[in-house]
């Protein structure tokens, strides 16, 4: 499948100061999947160095046709995810 990276990516990308090979490594291999019932964005999470300390990486993504069109990378706390998940505002999702 075909990956894309929307406009926003690249600006946060370079803000963050995130290696452009960051959100296909979290896409192509991601240790959990959700489901943002708020957005309506997938999200994918892997742990990858940045800023010299093993960090989860959140990326948003959409999937349209054969296109996985990713929007936006940052970093993300455990218990940021663990709060996303206890409010319902991602739910765990295990398919694509």
């Amino acid at each position: 499948m075909k990956i894309t990276l929307q406009p926003h990516l690249k600006i946060r990308l370079k803000q963050r100061q995130i290696p452009q090979d960051y959100p296909e490594k979290v896409i192509t291999k991601p240790e959990s999947k959700y489901f943002d019932n708020l957005t309506k964005h997938l999200i994918a999470i892997r742990g990858l160095k940045y800023n010299k300390k093993l960090r989860p990486m959140a990326v948003s993504y959409d999937i349209i046709e054969n296109e996985i069109q990713v929007i936006t990378i940052h970093p993300i706390s455990k218990q940021e995810i663990t709060n996303k998940v206890q409010r319902e505002r991602w739910a765990k999702n295990e398919e694509d």
